[in-house]
């Protein structure tokens, strides 16, 4: 109740004061809830109570669902948090997708609270996926007539039948190689990776059919305080933490980390812990998952479909001195289907510029460790040059104060990506930088109005509780729903039955604990009722009426798979769980609502 509350003061017209004092209370009310659901799973873990999905899901789209999560604090820490999905990570895997998430998000987070300043980096990975093979790569077609592969010392005109098989154990054995953008380490070197290059390289010439089953690996690389060696053990205890002091200083309780080494256990998994004090910690965990009946006879290795069409084929060139860092970069354009050369500095990049010619159509330049002046030379060579002195320059950078914003734009950048990363902003900058329109598709990074998404859509509420009826209505009436309430399921049941011909309705909010009849019994007898009469209406082919079936969501704060069971075979779409998340009612009044379900294929059965 009290986050549902929250969430609907934020929506007001509230001073800067109050907007603070609303935003702590719902980060203490968040801070308790996480604090009971992670008790709940460590009680259910420990009783053998705690049941694992086996869905297809889309590993991808889940690892960057949860990196985005912590855009804001990492926003606020100004600390610079790189994502990098190795391109051999397929697509859709079986798996669990919220015991993933949960996982890779308590690691996130671990990492965000022992850090003050530097980076973050959450990298996945697989190892090889031929299983059972005396060697690493025995099932690997080398295709002669490979791309060349670009780097920061130009062109590197090594195809897949040079790459040494010595050059790709070198990290990990059978393991794509493990990289950290913390400069100075030796998974920061060029050897670390050019390594990392070839076995992508490699890897992506799989042809065969795939595997059923393999092993991702997720790792997230902090420069945060570390943690003594002796003190490693500990890590992973229910209610524990390195030492005393670490509590007072950074809170928290302790259990997260139990959680994650209990959950991956549970998985048939395992997660270690390196880490060096003062210098920052790496963990990282391996979870052996199933590839998707969907992509038998498919290459292993699939685009993340992130991008616009206008972009495809695309040629730029991004100027970063951190390797690693510019690998992480180059991952991004490359899943919108842009070709990017590699450069580390002014000269790399002048010279590339006199190779390529006017095939270049953006610089893009991460300002990070570069200097005004420095930045501000290289704009001016190149505008310099005949041939390019339209040619856009985009600036990577973490959220700048506008005055040095204007600064750099002095300098000749004319535009901005701000980071951490995404696909949807990086597309809509470059969109801009080549005088495109985005389209709504990839302009989902862009705030847009919500206040029409249900203009003229009826919407029941039905629970026993007055505040939970009031934060459910008063989110609904935010996107512009008509909106009814009723305190009970047998009254659900009349509302259903009793609207005038005419009056339809376009989904119902259903809590299901409630006295008298719960929400799983009114499901039913509103389904019986449907089938029962929607009948007689396709006899005389009426294209609408009120019998037709309606989208029934449960909300329960009960999460128990049993319990989505139950609501499935009751005849309930799907539910929500409690307290209300207004992202999570976006979504799914998206899909219920903003399309005709009437219509749709998955409802023919009536």
């Amino acid at each position: 109740m009290k986050s549902g509350m929250t969430n609907l003061l934020m929506g007001t017209d509230l001073t800067d004061q109050q907007l603070e004092y609303v935003k702590i209370a719902q980060a203490s009310g968040n801070a308790l809830i996480a604090l009971i659901n992670d008790v709940l799973d460590l009680s259910k873990i420990e009783a053998g109570r705690m049941e694992l999905e086996a869905v297809p899901f889309n590993i991808r789209k889940e690892v960057d669902c949860v990196f985005h999560l912590f855009d804001e604090t990492v926003q606020q820490k100004k600390l610079e948090m790189s994502m990098l999905v190795h391109n051999t990570v397929p697509t859709c895997v079986i798996g669990d997708p919220g015991r993933f998430r949960q996982i890779l998000g308590n690691l996130i987070g671990n990492a965000l609270k022992f850090t003050k300043e530097g980076s973050i980096l959450v990298c996945v990975r697989v190892m090889d996926p031929n299983q059972g093979s005396s060697s690493d790569f025995t099932a690997i077609n080398v295709d002669q007539n490979s791309p060349d592969t670009h780097s920061s010392q130009g062109l590197i005109t090594e195809t897949l039948s040079e790459v040494e098989l010595e050059g790709l154990r070198l990290r990990g054995g059978s393991t794509a190689p493990r990289l950290s953008i913390q400069p100075g380490t030796e998974f920061n070197s060029r050897e670390a990776v050019e390594s990392w290059r070839k076995w992508n390289l490699k890897t992506s010439a799989l042809n065969c059919k795939p595997p059923s089953h393999f092993t991702i690996i997720a790792s997230v690389e902090d420069t945060g305080i570390g943690i003594p060696q002796h003190l490693e053990k500990r890590l992973f205890q229910p209610f524990s933490q390195a030492n005393s002091s670490t509590s007072r200083e950074h809170g928290g309780t302790g259990i997260g980390l139990s959680i994650c080494e209990k959950l991956v256990k549970l998985m048939n998994g395992e997660i270690t812990v390196t880490s060096n004090v003062g210098v920052g910690s790496v963990f990282e965990f391996f979870l052996p998952v199933k590839f998707h009946d969907a992509l038998e006879g498919k290459p292993c290795c699939s685009k993340f479909p992130a991008g616009d069409k206008r972009l495809s084929g695309m040629h730029v060139v991004l100027v970063d001195n951190n390797l690693v860092r510019q690998e992480v970069t180059a991952n991004y354009l490359q899943c919108l289907d842009i070709y990017v050369d590699l450069v580390e500095d002014m000269e790399s990049t002048l010279e590339l510029l006199r190779i390529k010619g006017t095939s270049l159509q953006a610089i893009l330049v991460d300002l990070e460790g570069l200097s005004l002046a420095s930045i501000a030379d290289l704009t001016s060579t190149v505008r310099n040059m005949p041939s390019f002195k339209a040619l856009p320059v985009l600036g990577l950078s973490l959220a700048l104060p506008p005055l040095i914003e204007k600064e750099l734009r002095d300098a000749g950048v004319s535009y901005m990506v701000k980071k951490p990363l995404r696909h949807s902003s990086l597309a809509c900058v470059l969109l801009e930088a080549m005088n495109l329109t985005p389209t709504p598709a990839t302009k989902r990074a862009v705030k847009v109005d919500d206040s029409k998404l249900l203009s003229d859509k009826r919407i029941l509420v039905v629970d026993d509780n007055m505040v939970n009826r009031r934060v459910a209505t008063s989110m609904l009436k935010k996107y512009g729903a008509i909106v009814s309430s009723v305190n009970g399921g047998a009254e659900a049941v009349d509302a259903v039955k009793n609207r005038k011909e005419d009056e339809k309705l376009d989904l119902i909010v259903m809590d299901i604990q409630m006295p008298e009849m719960d929400g799983w019994e009114a499901t039913r007898r509103i389904r019986n009722w449907e089938v029962e009469n929607c009948f007689i209406c396709r006899t005389k082919n009426i294209s609408w009426c009120r019998h037709h079936r309606l989208p029934i969501v449960a909300v329960t704060a009960d999460v128990l798979k049993g319990t989505h069971t139950e609501c499935i075979n009751s005849g309930m779409d799907d539910y929500l769980t409690k307290p209300l998340d207004q992202k999570q009612l976006h979504s799914l009044l998206e899909r219920f609502v903003g399309k005709d379900m009437f219509n749709s294929p998955e409802y023919e059965q009536f």
